[in-house]
């Protein structure tokens, strides 16, 4: 991950006097065009959350296939962070002009790709494609902020990406509702979600190029040796490994024909092969963190790691993006539960809208109250509130009415607001300053990490309680002599009686495990009040 440092030489900049921070009239160009970048790659992380049934009932997707279809938001994951790593280095052998074009044009295809997809298969290998452009786009802006800002400026242009890259991951949901609420009576208005990123990606990269030729980087001395293609890899495929075989743990222990299944669910067909990708991803794993301690130029240094302070800071942002996803994901599926199908995406919209928008204002508010009292003291309050917020979730949705989510959902989303500054703050505080760049990036990979390896164990572990649940259910036939309408009419009265409760059941266990996972937090963050290391 190519990430800025304060010995690495300057930019020039041509034509233009600078203002009282050092910057030209097209280096603000060029940082702008870059930040409005990530900001659209970060929306799109999450854009599927509200449109994501929509989607799977227009592509004739089986509903009950949710640890198929979850790839949807994974591959986007998987890809964004897997691309981090290595484009930050590439920009450094190429320029920052030319990777910047080049990920807008990854990211801009993969869209395409998501617009014209006619089925699951094509739509996953689409979201890859966007998700590898995305994640390319915040390495190189944080290399450019590192080529143009002046060293005391620099790690609060830093934390600027970060927000801007949690502001749009945060809006994600409210952009693909919004989209389809004007566009609704367009056959399939999501389409338009991935194809409004054609001009916008044009845009930006046109003032990319215009701001970009103000900017003279000098000559680097990196050659493809620099470039961990090997760690990259085994990151790669111990991701992949690992996120396929929880994916599939679903079917773990269940009875051919029955459960969820019975409910017009396929079995996976990777169920037979979870141990050994368990095994396989824990094997990539393994060799990756070999081959890291050997590398000259690691992804991921181990010096920074064996910082408690950093270490801590990342495995708490690890257990905070697993239980973060789950309400983006899971609110949506409570809406399609108990909704119709017209007022999916809009009614999603508006139940996260508080969960999102107090998260967003409180991830700035807290950074005031961490200068106040502390990173820790205000970390612990975050999590709390998570916790509450989920509790009140699960308590509230024992009635059957979504409405009765709001109230959780949005003291989650202040509790999530709260952790993200004072996490993001320690990560940076705990490093020197030569590394704070790279760890400015490994604090966002780390809780995009946890989101992912999170939605895959929590989908599974859900699609084993309900195949549990749904075995004790006389399963409907249609009797000798029943009329279609009676057969039908019995079928529903089974589905709201039967069905809908115990698909509820689950989904509020599932929030109260991620409680409990960001309780969990709470060991790491006990190690942010350390500040017995040296930052430089």
């Amino acid at each position: 991950m190519s990430l800025p440092s304060d010995s690495r030489p300057t930019v020039t900049v041509r034509g233009d006097t600078p203002d009282p921070n050092g910057l030209t009239r097209g280096a603000r160009g060029a940082l702008a065009a870059a930040l409005l970048a990530v900001f659209v790659g970060a929306l799109d992380l999450t854009v599927i959350a509200t449109i994501l049934p929509r989607m799977v009932s227009d592509l004739r997707i089986n509903t009950a296939d949710i640890d198929r279809y979850i790839w949807v938001v994974n591959a986007y994951l998987l890809a964004y962070i897997v691309t981090i790593p290595i484009v930050g280095r590439l920009s450094d052998l190429i320029g920052r002009r030319s990777a910047f074009l080049a990920s807008i044009a990854v990211f801009v295809a993969g869209s395409l790709w998501c617009a014209s997809a006619d089925n699951l298969q094509d739509l996953i290998i689409g979201r890859a494609i966007q998700g590898a452009g995305g994640g390319a786009l915040l390495p190189v802006t944080m290399a450019l902020i590192g080529d143009v800002m002046p060293p005391r400026r620099r790690t609060a242009s830093l934390g600027l990406v970060g927000a801007i890259d949690t502001l749009g991951w945060v809006l994600g949901p409210l952009w693909g509702a919004g989209i389809v609420g004007v566009l609704a009576s367009q056959a399939t208005p999501w389409r338009w979600v991935f194809t409004i990123n054609v001009p916008l990606g044009i845009l930006t990269s046109v003032a990319i190029v215009v701001a970009g030729r103000a900017i003279t980087s000098p000559p680097v001395s990196w050659s493809l040796r620099r470039l961990d293609l090997v760690g990259t890899a085994l990151l790669a495929a111990a991701l992949l490994l690992i996120n396929l075989g929880l994916s599939s743990g679903g079917e773990l222990g269940a009875a051919t024909g029955t459960g969820a299944r019975a409910l017009g669910g396929t079995t996976n067909p990777l169920a037979s092969y979870l141990l050994p990708l368990l095994a396989g991803g824990g094997a990539a794993l393994g060799a990756f963190v070999w081959w890291e301690r050997r590398a000259s130029s690691p992804i991921v240094p181990p010096a920074l790691l064996r910082r408690p302070r950093f270490a801590a800071a990342i495995s708490a942002n690890l257990l905070a993006g697993s239980a973060l996803i789950v309400a983006m994901v899971n609110t949506p599926i409570v809406v399609a539960l108990l909704v119709d199908e017209d007022r999916i995406s809009s009614t999603s919209a508006l139940m996260l809208a508080p969960f999102t928008l107090l998260m967003a204002a409180l991830s700035f508010g807290g950074g005031l109250l961490s200068r106040r009292f502390g990173e820790r003291r205000t970390a612990i309050i975050g999590v709390v509130l998570v916790a509450a917020g989920y509790a009140v979730v699960w308590i509230g949705l024992r009635s059957g009415d979504y409405v009765s989510m709001v109230p959780g959902l949005a003291i989650a989303g202040a509790g999530f607001g709260l952790l993200i500054a004072p996490i993001g703050a320690a990560a940076l505080d705990a490093a020197k300053p030569g590394d704070r760049g790279i760890a400015a990036g490994l604090t966002l990979v780390f809780r995009l990490l946890g989101m992912t390896i999170g939605i895959s164990a929590l989908t599974a572990v859900g699609v084993r309680r309900l195949a549990t649940l749904t075995d004790r259910l006389e399963i409907i036939v249609r009797q000798p002599n029943e009329s279609t309408a009676e057969f039908l009419v019995r079928q529903n009265t089974f589905v709201e009686e039967n069905v809908i409760p115990i698909s509820l059941q689950v989904v509020r266990e599932t929030f109260l495990i991620a409680g409990c996972l960001a309780l969990l937090a709470l060991v790491p963050i006990w190690w942010l009040g350390r500040r017995s290391e040296q930052t430089g």
